[in-house]
């Protein structure tokens, strides 16, 4: 191989490398700028902070300035959103006092003394602040985060796979490897 092409491959080599460590370096982002990221971003997902342009413990009023007003809002009565809601008998408590709906995008918003204490995001149109996008489905995210403190809900058609210390649970509801929607909550504080 001619000195000429060797250094050129070497230099090609380098490049590459300080690219890579100037984006890593770049792509570090602090815990206090994420709820607001969220906020600027409707497809913006990260565990046990937000999604759907809506931040956990966001007050209602800041809720209607973003998303108006919802389609529907509940009575305002102390719930669990997975006894029932979804009829489903779970360690992993989810209380409000009333839900906001919006159809465009489908979004649940459940309340908790006028706090949002989680949000439910339908379709899977998000990608997760680690990059990974929701349409690849239910095994993408097992392959990423793993299983260790999964959790598996199973409910009457799917499955709802929970990782209560990230505060992210996926819900398959036909159990076809399609991520159908994820609720976001804070992380590890409503398991009993």
């Amino acid at each position: 191989m001619p000195i000429d092409k060797a250094i050129g491959q070497l230099m090609f080599v380098i490049v590459c490398i300080l690219t890579l460590t100037q984006v890593k370096s770049n792509a570090q982002i602090s815990y206090r700028e994420l709820p607001g990221m969220v906020v600027k971003d409707e497809t913006f997902v990260v565990p046990g902070i937000g999604a759907s342009s809506i931040v956990i413990d966001m007050p209602e009023d800041e809720v209607l300035l973003i998303k108006g007003k919802p389609f529907e809002k509940t009575q305002n009565v102390m719930h669990d959103f997975f006894n029932d809601v979804l009829k489903i008998n779970s360690t992993l408590h989810l209380p409000f006092n009333y839900l906001f709906t919006y159809n465009s995008p489908s979004v649940i918003i459940g309340f908790y003394k006028e706090k949002v204490s989680f949000i439910v995001a339908w379709g899977s149109g998000g990608v997760l602040i680690d990059g990974i996008p929701l349409s690849r489905g239910i095994m993408a995210i097992v392959f990423h985060y793993g299983n260790d403190g999964m959790q598996i809900i199973h409910g009457s058609d799917g499955i709802i796979l929970v990782y209560p210390t990230k505060g992210i649970a996926f819900i398959d509801e036909k159990n076809d490897d399609i991520i159908d929607g994820i609720i976001i909550f804070k992380s590890g504080v409503h398991l009993k």
